[in-house]
């Protein structure tokens, strides 16, 4: 199983946790003293530091400064009442678990937690050289079947994680703060042009919400980079939605989100990124692509952005061929200004 470093001056609170992880098969290292956790982490290397405590600040201090690209991910556990503010780090993914809990809760978390460490540390070793989308979906998949087990689990949890990575490599990105939650909103627009089932809605904007989860394994530097990329940057880009995709496939049962988000870089005349025709691409994918394009030309903070209209225009101008029309039309059809109306009085 695990290795897990749990913080906890709290005896009674810790226990409980320790007993729980201890019982589950996990490796429990517990440090009650936190002035030094950084250097039992570094002898331990733990996959998850699980931290019970009132202030997240005395371990937030430390918990940044590491040489590693990711870091083990570090879940608080806390009362609803001491979720004071929101914690994000640049090098480790932050998560948080409400007290009091379930044991299944808990336990899920930190498998969930796991699959997300090893998976993005598999990719990582990934040569620029081989970085295929075929080699990093096989690298992945074989990292995350051979190392973990399936487990009986609830599925909220891994849901709340894949959402809290996908919230993480937003904030990473080289896009104005909100990107995902914006592309969702354009998706919405296409969706309800294109008279969409409820089903195929639910499953464009889950994908929409977290279809740049793949970049988490990407270090920062890179995706800031203003010079052109080298061709090994680019072919290791042009990965993320397979490393998107097989991360949610070990966190959501769902598969046809984890489509959507594999192919929302595919373009009608087959000149995407792994080459797949529009034909051979869910409907859902080429909205998302739409959307995603659009939201990226108006808010890059490293190209030069264009305004709403010049966006759409491009748009309009390349739908057919490396857009799918019907998904431009009903963006541009979404985002026309509508007049507003007064009725008249019938006094």
């Amino acid at each position: 199983m695990a290795r897990v470093l749990l913080l906890g001056p709290d005896r009674q609170r810790a226990a409980g946790i320790r007993s729980l992880l201890a019982g589950d098969g996990h490796q429990v290292n517990w440090s009650r003293s936190l002035k030094h956790w950084r250097a039992q982490e570094l002898e331990m290397q733990p996959e998850v530091v699980v931290a019970a405590l009132a202030t997240p600040d005395t371990v937030l201090d430390e918990a940044d400064r590491t040489d590693q690209q990711f870091a083990a991910p570090l879940l608080f556990i806390q009362s609803e009442g001491e979720f004071l503010r929101d914690l994000c780090l640049q090098r480790r993914l932050v998560d948080r678990l409400a007290s009091p809990f379930m044991g299944d809760e808990l336990l899920a978390r930190i498998d969930a937690l796991v699959r997300v460490l090893r998976m993005v540390r598999g990719a990582q070793g990934t040569d620029t050289k081989r970085a295929t989308w075929k080699h990093v979906g096989r690298t992945v998949s074989s990292w995350i079947q051979s190392r973990l087990p399936a487990q009986e689990r609830p599925a909220a949890p891994y849901l709340e994680v894949a959402a809290r990575v996908a919230e993480w490599a937003d904030r990473r990105d080289a896009f104005e703060p909100g990107h995902a939650s914006r592309v969702t909103s354009f998706c919405a627009m296409i969706a309800e042009g294109l008279g969409m089932g409820e089903r195929e809605t639910s499953e464009l904007l889950r994908a929409a919400m977290l279809h740049d989860i793949g970049k988490v394994s990407f270090p920062s530097e890179m995706l800031h980079q203003r010079e052109p990329l080298a061709e090994g940057q680019r072919r290791l880009i042009r990965t993320h939605p397979a490393r998107g995709a097989a991360l949610l496939r070990a966190l959501d049962p769902d598969d046809d989100v984890a489509r959507v988000v594999m192919f929302h870089h595919e373009r009608p005349d087959g000149s995407g990124y792994y080459g797949k025709p529009g034909s051979g691409v869910p409907r859902a994918a080429q909205a998302l692509a739409v959307a995603e394009t659009y939201d990226a030309m108006t808010s890059s903070l490293l190209g030069q952005t264009v305004d709403s209209e010049s966006a759409l225009n491009i748009l309009r101008s390349q739908r057919g061929d490396t857009f799918a029309a019907d998904c431009v039309d009903s963006l541009i059809d979404g985002m026309a200004p509508r007049g507003a109306s007064i009725p008249l009085s019938r006094a």
